[in-house]
């Protein structure tokens, strides 16, 4: 066979390569741009038709194998429309020579361009939470005691496309569902994953039959849109979601049974032993809403209960409005009301936005100001997104407390991926002002 340069050079006058201007630093490390045969051998490189070893040298001395040489008529024949008469006839008799070694070349790539598609119908997104909070809380002797703790969680979505209407999806977390152990730092560590490993939580397959969209299988739990009554981050559900819009309006339609590691209470009733089977807790909600011009709107109701004793836990109605006067503010509020209480049950929210409402760049910032006004036995502290609530007070069955909460945080983007926040908040309980505590909070979350 040919010595390497000599062969590359035949391809690269085939091609009329010479003349052509290049970049100064040569494509090879042991190609400079002194060497005779630099043009040819730069070209080819840059335009792929020819490749060097891993450690970016041509090694221009050796012997060019019927393979090295089927490769570079393969890579000429991808570009042959760009060749004129002669040139084509060249790249013929080329193909003629190397037949054999080009079919096993195009089979791998076609091997290759159907793994290439499978990989192009995954999409991987997710976060990294890392957080520092300390919560003070009252002491008999009327001071606070501080509790600090380092914490860290993951959530990882993976989705695979199975058809232009199908998807599957899966996710990894740490703790699922456990929310208290992240938010509660005097909280022992236990639940359904204790050993607060990555594990899949959720796992559901999303598919479109005409103009609605199923989701069915092990999915979020999101019933309003603060989460005042669920946190989605951390409670799922097995059962089926459908959504569609009709003429501007968002139907949204969930029935299923909480997911494992959930505790369901009925306020007011004395009855607390209902889930320690997670199956004992249905879930039954309708969420409709709009958005029309700056402002978006949604109302809908929500069930929980227990099938095995037939009763009722919490049955809410709300309404949700938010408004977007300008690029740097915002205002949000709900309404709800659990009419399964026995006393109260009403709860109330407002929340003001100042500054980027989407912090997808480095450098934009904004501060959060919301309170939250949750009377006897309206939100249960176990399920509630609204952070750090009085877990013990709120859900213990026949005395659920209410409590306001004060909460202020900034937030700063680093990146477009990369965003910090600092929070404070203060929780009021409405029956014992001895339960009244206070915390701070750092975060860095990680986007993917």
């Amino acid at each position: 066979m040919k010595k390497k340069t000599s062969a590359i050079l035949s391809v690269a006058f085939a091609f009329s390569v010479f003349g052509t201007s290049f970049a100064a630093d040569a494509t090879f490390q042991d190609v400079p741009a002194t060497q005779w045969s630099y043009d040819a051998i730069s070209y080819l490189g840059q335009a792929g038709i020819i490749d060097g070893y891993n450690d970016q040298t041509f090694r221009s001395n050796q012997t060019v194998t019927r393979n090295e040489m089927a490769e570079i008529v393969y890579k000429a024949m991808r570009n042959e429309s760009k060749a004129n008469i002669a040139q084509k006839a060249l790249i013929d008799k080329l193909a003629s020579e190397y037949a054999l070694e080009m079919n096993k070349i195009n089979s791998m790539d076609n091997r290759l361009g159907k793994v290439e598609k499978k990989l192009a119908d995954i999409n991987i997104s997710g976060s990294l939470l890392e957080q520092y909070k300390v919560k003070s809380v009252p002491q008999p002797d009327s001071n606070y005691k501080d509790y600090s703790k380092q914490q860290w969680q993951i959530r990882l979505n993976l989705s695979a496309k199975v058809d232009n209407n199908t998807t599957l999806n899966v996710r990894l977390a740490n703790p699922a569902p456990t929310k208290e152990i992240f938010e509660d730092v005097t909280a022992k560590f236990g639940g359904v994953n204790s050993d607060n490993n990555l594990k899949a939580d959720r796992f559901f397959a999303t598919t479109r039959v005409g103009a609605t969209e199923v989701t069915i299988g092990r999915q979020a739990l999101a019933i309003d849109p603060e989460d005042a009554i669920v946190d989605s981050g951390f409670f799922s559900y097995d059962g089926a979601k459908l959504d569609w819009n009709w003429k501007g309006i968002n139907f949204d339609i969930k029935q299923g049974r909480f997911a494992e590691g959930v505790i369901g209470y009925t306020f007011g009733s004395g009855i607390t032993t209902n889930a320690a089977d997670f199956n004992n807790v249905e879930i039954s909600s309708v969420l409709v809403g709009s958005k029309s011009g700056k402002l978006k709107w949604d109302t809908g109701w929500a069930k929980f209960k227990n099938w095995q004793l037939s009763k009722n836990l919490m049955n809410y109605y709300f309404g949700h409005a938010g408004y977007q006067f300008n690029n740097v503010f915002s205002m949000a509020a709900e309404y709800g009301k659990n009419t399964e209480a026995a006393t109260d049950g009403a709860y109330w929210f407002i929340k003001g936005v100042y500054g980027a409402q989407s912090l997808n760049a480095a450098n934009k910032q904004n501060f959060t100001v919301q309170y939250l006004h949750a009377s006897q036995n309206s939100l249960n502290g176990c399920y509630t997104g609204f952070d750090d609530q009085a877990h013990v007070d709120a859900n213990d069955g026949t005395n659920g407390h209410g409590w306001n909460v004060l909460d202020f945080a900034y937030r700063y983007a680093f990146s477009n991926n990369m965003v910090g926040k600092l929070e404070y908040g203060k929780i009021i309980d409405q029956q014992n002002s001895k339960e009244d505590y206070r915390f701070y909070k750092f975060q860095l979350i990680y986007k993917i």
